[in-house]
C-alpha cells in the first residue's frame, strides 16, 4: 500500500482509524462476512469460521476487491456460487477441489479436538455495497465461528468494558437486511484471510515459519485478539498474487527466502508450491547454486535427480534447465557463443506506411 494512506506518527491506514470513530459514534463498521474453511481432515477440508469486513475499506484498499464489490449480483460460475445455509459446502468440500491440498494454515485434525459448542466470531471491520477468488455468495447467514469480536477488542483499547463476547443471536442477522452481504471463500484458509483482513486493516502482517525450516508442534492458532496473527507465508504469496497485491505478496516472498538454507532447500524446491511460481524457483535455483557444495545439498541433489528422472515432480524439467543455465553463465560464460546475427529481411513497406501497418496489434 502506498505510504499517504498511512499515519505518519502512528503507521495505521487512515481509513482504519475513520472506520474507528464511526465505531465511537455507535455506527455499524461490519457489512461484509466472510466464510473460509479452517481445518483439513485426510480428504477433506471442514469447519468453516467467519471473519466481518468493511466493504468500503476493502475497495480502497485493493482493486480486486473493488471489482468484487461493483456488482450487485455475482454470476455463477465454477469458484462462486450463491448458497444457502443448507447448502452443502458448509459441510465441507473434497481436498483436490479446494486447490492447495499441503495449505499450512488449515489446522489437521490431529492438532485440535473438534467441538460442536458455537464460538464468537472475529470482527475485521458499514457501508452496503463479489470476482473469482474462489467465493461463494450467501445471501443468508450461517452457523458462524471465529474469534472475539472487533467491537470487543476496540472496547479494551479505549479503557471501556464490556460483558463477554459477541455470540451469534438472530438479532445479529438483522444487518443483513440493510445490505451485509455473505461470501464463502473456498480455496483459501481461515487464518490467511484472518492476516489478510489485519493487514489491509493495521498494515501489518507476520509469518510463521517454513514447516521445512523445523519442527513448529500443533498448529492451533490463537485467536487472542492481543496477538498479531499469524500466517503462512506460502499461504500468503498465493492470496496475495490471485489479488495482486503487491507489497503484500513481496512480504511474504521475503519471509520465504529468509526461512530457505542448504538444510530445507531441496524440500521446498521439490514441493508443488514451487512448482507453480516461477519467482520463487528463479529464487530457489539462484540460492541452489550459492549452496552447491554444502553437505546437505551434495547428499540430497542426487535423490532429487533420481526423482526428476521418475518423472515425480512436475515442474522437474524447469529445474534442470534453470540449474544448468547457471552452471554455465557462471563457470563458463567467456566460452559460451555468441548469437550470430540475424539476416535482415527486406524491407516491408507496410511498416513505414501507418495506413497500412498493423504493428499495433498481436496474432496468436
Amino acid at each position: 500500500m502506498p505510504s499517504s494512506i498511512f499515519d505518519s506518527s502512528t503507521g495505521t491506514p487512515l481509513w482504519t482509524k475513520a472506520l474507528l470513530r464511526e465505531l465511537l459514534l455507535g455506527k455499524d463498521i461490519s457489512n461484509v462476512r466472510f466464510h473460509a474453511f479452517s481445518r483439513r481432515s485426510n480428504s477433506r477440508v471442514l469447519d468453516p469460521r467467519v471473519l466481518n469486513a468493511n466493504t468500503t475499506l476493502l475497495k480502497s484498499s485493493s482493486e480486486y476487491f473493488a471489482d468484487l464489490f461493483s456488482l450487485d449480483v455475482i454470476p455463477s460460475s465454477a469458484a462462486m456460487m450463491d448458497v444457502e445455509t443448507t447448502d452443502e459446502i458448509f459441510d465441507g468440500i473434497n481436498l483436490p477441489d479446494y486447490g492447495y491440498e499441503s495449505d499450512s494454515d488449515l489446522e489437521d485434525d490431529t492438532d485440535i479436538t473438534v467441538s460442536s459448542a458455537p464460538e464468537p466470531y472475529v470482527i475485521a471491520g458499514s457501508d452496503g455495497d463479489n470476482k473469482d477468488s474462489g467465493a461463494c455468495i450467501s445471501t443468508t447467514p450461517s452457523l458462524e465461528k471465529g474469534c472475539n469480536s472487533f467491537e470487543q477488542n476496540i472496547s479494551d483499547a479505549i479503557g471501556s468494558s464490556s460483558e463477554g463476547t459477541m455470540s451469534l443471536q438472530p438479532n445479529d442477522m438483522l444487518w443483513a437486511l440493510s445490505g451485509g452481504r455473505y461470501i464463502f471463500v473456498k480455496d483459501t484458509a481461515f487464518q490467511t484471510w484472518y492476516c489478510l483482513l489485519h493487514f489491509l486493516y493495521m498494515g501489518i502482517v507476520e509469518f510463521s515459519p517454513l514447516r521445512s525450516s523445523g519442527p513448529r508442534g500443533s498448529k492451533r492458532f490463537s485467536c487472542n485478539t492481543s496477538q498479531t496473527p499469524t500466517c503462512s507465508a506460502k499461504s500468503m504469496y498465493r492470496l496475495a498474487t490471485k489479488l495482486n497485491i503487491n507489497e503484500l505478496r513481496d512480504r511474504a516472498f521475503a519471509s520465504i527466502r529468509s526461512n530457505i538454507d542448504e538444510n530445507n532447500l531441496l524440500q521446498e524446491l521439490a514441493s508443488g508450491f514451487t512448482g507453480r511460481y516461477p519467482a520463487v524457483l528463479e529464487m530457489e535455483l539462484d540460492l541452489l547454486l550459492q549452496k552447491i557444495a554444502s553437505a546437505p545439498i551434495v547428499e540430497g541433489l542426487p535423490k532429487l535427480i533420481e526423482r526428476i528422472s521418475q518423472k515425480e515432480l512436475s515442474h522437474g524439467s524447469k529445474i534442470i534447465a534453470g540449474f544448468y543455465t547457471r552452471i554455465l553463465r557462471k563457470h563458463y560464460s567467456t566460452y559460451l557463443p555468441t548469437p550470430t546475427t540475424a539476416v535482415r529481411s527486406p524491407p516491408d513497406p507496410a511498416r513505414d506506411d501507418p495506413a497500412k501497418s498493423s504493428w499495433g496489434f498481436s496474432q496468436w
